[in-house]
């Protein structure tokens, strides 16, 4: 397309309704708050998790607020046409099309998948230095050039944003659906039976989707292929395609394996040094996390024995894992921990700012399921100040022996 057509609103005087929702994501709000800042607002996530939908949020916004539409000038990298064009190469080109001076006058400048155009960084650093009348607002899929490239050369000149697939509460604002916390009660069983409903749905284009063979299709081949066929080779050279597919698969159809490099290097029958690389690309395309095993002790967390799930529990929906694996990487992504704890055969899934966080995903919580817990809590509950501890369940509520026992639900809709 050219850039005329990709910014319909300098002829329609609006954003098309298709193009900018009636609801919001939770970081919308946390972009439009800070678009007074001269920074350049970089927004980064998984392909399809809705960053180009915020731009074009945001372009409504700016005209219903009386900034003109001419004004706002939206750049999309994903066009094979604009690809090769710098961006003061297309700012020329838009100043030529709409007459608006944009060395004088105040700009929108929405930059989408600009990791996809070779010299953005330096462009952008070009403008920022240099033309203080632009405000300069980007999204970019691979996390790795987006991140590495900025940091290096735009030190001081961004704020980061990371856009996640869909929560249970964005869920339900985008089905219309609001429920106040402090009346959750009342709604019990039309929040768990939404719940369900979510599971499947965490991209904001399958929350309406029925079938969910499409849903698992959908997010292998919109969504985690392109990330290893086309995303991680444009970046890297000589990449390993074949690697990366074996280790997604590994990954996240077994959500919460141990990483040990020296094992998975002579199963595969490469290099540790290759493999090291592999899982690099994949941890910083957004395909997986790896989680570390914080000693409490000495205070510090242990590389060895990693943990590798799914960067979002739905990327493993592909791979048909079980329900209680599914529900080990949904607390994962809900919580954003960074650490588990294991020592020798104890082990606790998850540490959030030190609260013990267990995953029994099951109706019936024994004694048995809660003894590391216990043991980690009488052992450094005192040094770290901890007098919470949960125990994330499939329906049991309640508390037994001080820990709570918390269904999945509940902890999505209401947090810890």
């Amino acid at each position: 397309m050219e850039l005329h057509e990709l910014n319909h609103w300098w002829e329609l005087k609006h954003v098309k309704e298709e193009f900018s929702l009636a609801t919001f994501r939770d970081l919308f709000y946390d972009v439009k708050k800070e678009l007074d800042r001269k920074q350049i607002q970089i927004i980064v996530g998984l392909r399809r998790a809705g960053k180009s939908t915020i731009l074009f949020q945001i372009t409504d916004y700016l005209i219903k607020n009386n900034v003109n539409p001419l004004n706002i000038v939206y750049c999309s990298f994903d066009e094979l046409e604009l690809q090769e064009k710098t961006i003061e190469g297309i700012l020329k080109e838009y100043s030529k099309i709409t007459n608006v001076d944009y060395k004088k006058e105040k700009i929108y400048l929405l930059i989408d998948e600009a990791q996809k155009s070779k010299n953005w960084v330096s462009g952008l650093k070009l403008i920022y230095d240099n033309l203080r009348n632009i405000k300069i607002l980007v999204s970019g899929s691979a996390s790795l050039n987006i991140l590495s490239e900025a940091k290096k050369s735009l030190a001081g000149r961004v704020i980061y944003y990371e856009l996640k697939p869909l929560n249970f509460k964005e869920f339900l604002r985008l089905k219309g659906i609001n429920i106040e916390k402090n009346k959750y009660l009342i709604y019990k069983d039309k929040i768990e039976k939404e719940f369900n409903q979510f599971i499947l749905r965490s991209f904001p284009e399958l929350i309406n989707e029925n079938d969910s063979n499409f849903i698992k299709n959908y997010i292998r081949n919109s969504v985690i292929e392109p990330i290893i066929l086309k995303d991680i080779p444009k970046e890297f050279k000589e990449v390993d395609i074949l690697l990366l597919e074996k280790l997604v698969n590994v990954f996240l159809s077994n959500p919460g394996r141990y990483l040990i490099v020296d094992n998975f290097a002579k199963e595969l029958k490469r290099a540790k040094t290759t493999i090291y690389k592999a899982l690099f690309y994949l941890e910083f395309s957004f395909l997986i996390k790896k989680i570390l095993n914080f000693r409490p002790s000495i205070n510090i967390a242990s590389r060895k024995l990693s943990r590798i799930y799914a960067y979002h529990q739905s990327l493993s929906l592909p791979f048909n894992i079980s329900q209680e694996k599914y529900a080990e990487n949904l607390v994962l992504s809900e919580l954003d921990a960074k650490y588990y704890w294991r020592d020798k055969e104890k082990e606790i899934d998850f540490l959030k700012d030190f609260i013990p966080v267990e995953v029994k995903f099951k109706s019936k919580i024994e004694k048995d399921d809660i003894k590391w817990i216990n043991y980690f809590t009488q052992k450094y509950g005192k040094k770290y100040n901890i007098k919470k501890a949960y125990v994330i369940t499939k329906d049991c509520e309640g508390n037994i022996n001080g820990i709570n026992l918390m269904p999945l639900w509940k902890l999505c809709f209401m947090g810890l």
